[in-house]
């Protein structure tokens, strides 16, 4: 692969599970996997908001067309913003409607305006001993208050995660130079909310890895994190911020009142009818569609 690519493109995303189809100039990362050891899997990679599908229309149909031709029984494809309007799913996928929340940063750090709201909340929580810290390099402690609090919020949520898929991934991607930490500590030094931070190639900074600890703090605390996130990506030249969406509806809610848009993304998902008899819970969670909270 080319020494260019990064994030959800990049080598380091997957290792050696990963898969890069490009036709002529489009492009979309995706991974091979299995389901119970027996069902083969062509997916989005494994905490990536979407395959980084690339390209103009032309490129993106043919590989459309690969997706037809080549993928498994069973696929899970994310498309991601640079999706064309146009571009209809293969015949006999499903497509599944879905969103996220994205934030334009300008281009003159003086002009950020964050929500007035979230910097009283940021103020509020420095001022009460809070700090932040940001992390552009691999500093071990930072990196897993990250992996400590992601796992801890999934697991609150009864979210299935495979702890040493996760661990492995970061300690990769928290070695280059597109990636960066934030941790808000309280008074004592505990991390109290954490995030891991993934630069894409198109000038998108994604929030890829949320985690946070449950206390009084704690919803300050992630305001502050997210607050020095956006103010670092802005610097390191970035023109959107993306929280990655949520189907948790106050999660959702927190993501609008800091200030993002929802804006629509696609799945397309295909499995043969046993499949789905077999897995059901498995099917619906990857046909579910998500609903931004309007108000």
């Amino acid at each position: 692969m080319s020494p260019r690519l990064q994030g959800f493109s990049a080598h380091e995303w997957v290792s050696d599970q990963g898969v890069l189809w490009e036709e002529s100039s489009g492009r979309m990362a995706l991974s091979r996997g299995r389901i119970a050891r027996f069902f083969p899997l062509l997916s989005t990679r494994p905490w990536a908001l979407h395959v980084e599908l690339t390209g103009p229309p032309h490129s993106q149909e043919a590989l459309r067309d690969r997706l037809r031709s080549e993928a498994p029984m069973i696929a899970v494809v994310d498309l991601g913003p640079e999706a064309h309007a146009a571009l209809r799913a293969p015949d006999g996928w499903t497509e599944v409607l879905r969103h996220s929340r994205t934030m334009p940063l300008p281009a003159v750090p003086q002009t950020l305006a964050l929500p007035k709201t979230r910097e009283k909340q940021e103020r509020r929580f420095l001022k009460d001993g809070g700090t932040v810290m940001v992390d552009v390099g691999h500093n071990p402690a930072t990196w897993g208050a990250v992996e400590r609090l992601h796992h801890g919020s999934r697991e609150r949520k009864g979210l299935h995660m495979p702890t040493a898929q996760l661990s492995s991934l970061l300690h990769r991607i928290a070695r280059t130079p597109w990636t960066f930490a934030a941790v808000a500590l309280d008074e004592e030094g505990n991390a109290m909310a954490s995030g891991g931070f993934v630069v894409l190639a198109d000038g998108t900074c994604v929030y890829a890895f949320g985690g946070q600890q449950r206390g009084p703090m704690s919803g300050r605390a992630s305001v502050a994190m997210i607050c020095a996130a956006v103010r670092h990506a802005q610097s390191m030249g970035c023109h959107t911020f993306d929280f990655g969406g949520s189907q948790d509806l106050g999660v959702d809610r927190f993501y609008k009142e800091f200030g993002g848009q929802a804006v629509p993304r696609r799945r397309w998902v295909k499995a043969p009818l046993l499949f789905r008899w077999c897995f059901p819970a498995l099917w619906g969670t990857w046909t579910q569609t998500s609903h931004a909270v309007d108000h």
